[in-house]
């Protein structure tokens, strides 16, 4: 089995400055589950350990993620135990955790516990999986407490659609309706969570209703179309049949959903024998908001030669408006089919435009928990895949939600860059500046593909009012994918804002990485000189006072140093800044033997 190495170095006596590189704690865990991509500190009842987030952990087609435990305690080496977070039993839809990659992110909590976050944990819609992501509180006993899904949403699909069929002589052959019918709701996606289907007839004296739960899967619906019955009569009483389907099908006694799109089918072949009580019941529908397509079967006029336009007008009127949206005319039973693409193209389109060649994803790709900070009265959330991969932000507290628009950033994000993919919101954080003010800090690493960093402060109403914005230098060097607020002397003022550009390309073209001071103008920390890919900055944390002379230190990590093995800055800082010049510099492996 191959291992992916966490080390976890404790205070003692070696040739280095004052960190144990010799008697490190080493963790481990499986290799292909990204173990070690996020790390969290814990105490609880006395018992230190560390968490591991292993975002690519189980199997190799359902990656889910999970969290491992692992105790600090004496033993170089110790093994450690997942958790298995029950996330989705909490939420009751475990099958939508699959490739959620939980444990991308792990945050501690305000109070007591952690925050633990699945960015592309995905609602099936459709065909589609749209990857709204989701985090949940967890308790110190490892315990699910909430349930965190700001951008969760219910999919477009989610409609009860009921059929309403001409069963009269006249329709023929019946087998044509069949197929039309079977490979129009082949196309849908039945389920309790996305659409719904029933059966009504036209007929002369009673109706043919099928329940929306009679059918629960899309087989179950086809193969009910495959066999469904001429339902014969001598009158086609269409108002009837559209008034009973608009008060009973859509019922909740035959199954019908609230919050529903509600959309009726309606297919004929002549006119209605009680065409002067239409307008009544399409008022009913109106009141209702029900949506309706109807298709006109020209067969039976065109077969007897006869004029069809007053039956065309009266099926026109049948549909919603526009007619070019919801009316059909086929020339005859089999043309049907030819019209089952269009049709399910225009009951649901799951992207949608908004112009020419413009997607309109909003929430759907937002993936909430890619970046999380926990603040004093909530959480702010980086959403980076939102507004079509531009980002956004969202804060969530026991107020309610703060989500910015699009266009809430437009100052420093101009709308004709929209489909930039900015990645807004790849990492957040806040500072407290001078007046005890807290500002709330974004990156965007991809913004006109140099990066920027933004600090802004949001309104209770969710207007955002931008003070500083921050931009990279290089192209493709990331500037903006990681950010480090550092109060140096820990008086509650933020005298530092680190900005990592760890893509950067340094001497020899390779990714050398670099972090600026964001309040010091051409400030920045210094690194190992030697070409070599380190990607200097891809993490930072703040440190604990390691050399006890008041002062908060810092940590800065190079992946990529030391051919991949990776490697560790340590800087001190000094009254309200960071020394730029590292004080040990410690590699994947360890320096004393």
């Amino acid at each position: 089995m191959h291992y992916f190495t966490l080390y976890f170095s404790v205070l003692g006596l070696c040739e280095c400055f004052n960190i144990d590189v010799k008697r490190p704690r080493i963790f481990s865990g499986p290799e292909d589950a990204l173990f070690g991509f996020s790390v969290l500190q814990h105490e609880n009842n006395g018992e230190k350990s560390i968490l591991v987030g292993a975002p690519w952990d189980g199997p190799q087609n359902n990656r889910k993620g999970d969290i491992y435990k692992c105790i600090v305690g004496d033993e170089i080496n110790s093994n450690c135990s997942k958790v298995n977070l029950g996330i989705g039993s909490t939420l009751n839809v475990s099958r939508n955790l699959k490739n959620s990659h939980l444990g991308m992110t792990l945050t501690p909590a305000a109070s007591d516990g952690f925050l633990a976050c699945a960015p592309l944990w995905s609602q099936e819609c459709g065909t589609s999986l749209f990857s709204t992501g989701i985090c949940a509180s967890v308790t110190n006993d490892m315990e699910p407490k909430d349930v965190i899904a700001p951008t969760a949403q219910r999919c477009t699909t989610y409609m009860d659609i009921v059929i309403v069929l001409d069963g009269s002589n006249s329709i023929y052959p019946w087998y044509e309706v069949q197929n039309f019918l079977s490979n129009i709701l082949s196309k849908f996606h039945i389920s309790p969570e996305q659409m719904q289907v029933c059966f009504f007839f036209i007929i002369i004296n009673c109706v043919v209703l099928r329940a929306f739960l009679d059918y629960q899967t899309t087989q179950d619906v086809v193969e009910a179309a495959k066999n469904i019955s001429r339902q014969e009569g001598r009158e086609t009483r269409t108002a009837y049949a559209i008034q009973m389907a608009c008060t009973e099908a859509f019922s909740p006694d035959r199954g019908a959903r609230e919050g529903a799109t509600k959309v009726m089918i309606v297919v004929t072949d002549g006119e209605s024998h009680d065409g002067e009580d239409l307008p009544d019941s399409l008022a009913e529908c109106e009141k209702r908001n029900i949506t309706r397509y109807a298709i006109a079967v020209l067969g039976h006029y065109i077969r007897r030669q006869q004029d069809p336009e007053t039956f065309i007008n009266e099926i026109k009127y049948i549909a919603s408006d526009p007619d070019e949206k919801y009316f059909f005319n086929v020339t005859d039973e089999a043309a049907l089919n030819d019209i089952v693409d269009a049709l399910g193209d225009r009951i649901f389109s799951l992207e949608g435009t908004l112009g020419y060649n413009e997607s309109a994803f909003l929430m759907e790709m937002s993936q909430i928990g890619f970046s999380t900070h926990i603040l004093d009265d909530g959480i702010l959330f980086g959403m980076v895949g939102a507004y079509d991969w531009e980002g956004g932000v969202l804060k969530e507290s026991k107020e309610g939600q703060l989500k910015p628009s699009r266009e809430a950033f437009e100052k420093e994000f101009p709308l004709e860059l929209k489909n930039h993919a900015a990645y807004l919101g790849y990492t957040v954080s806040s500072v407290i500046v001078g007046d005890w003010r807290r500002l709330y800090v974004a990156g965007a690493p991809r913004f006109k593909h140099k990066g920027k960093v933004i600090l802004f402060d949001l309104t209770p109403e969710g207007d955002v009012i931008i003070t500083q914005a921050l931009n990279g230098e290089q192209i493709g060097s990331y500037f903006g994918s990681e950010v480090c607020v550092v109060d140096v002397d820990q008086d509650g003022i933020t005298d530092i804002l680190l900005i990592a550009a760890p893509m950067f390309l340094g001497a020899g073209n390779k990714e050398t990485g670099k972090v600026y001071d964001g309040f010091a103008p051409n400030g920045t920390l210094h690194s190992q000189k030697k070409a070599q890919d380190a990607r200097f900055g891809y993490a930072m944390a703040v440190a604990p006072d390691l050399n006890h002379d008041g002062y908060a230190d810092l940590l800065v990590g190079a992946p990529l140093e030391d051919d991949h093995q990776g490697a560790l800055y340590i800087y001190h800082g000094d009254e309200y800044y960071i020394i730029p010049q590292y004080k040990q510099y410690t590699l994947g492996t360890p320096l004393c033997d």
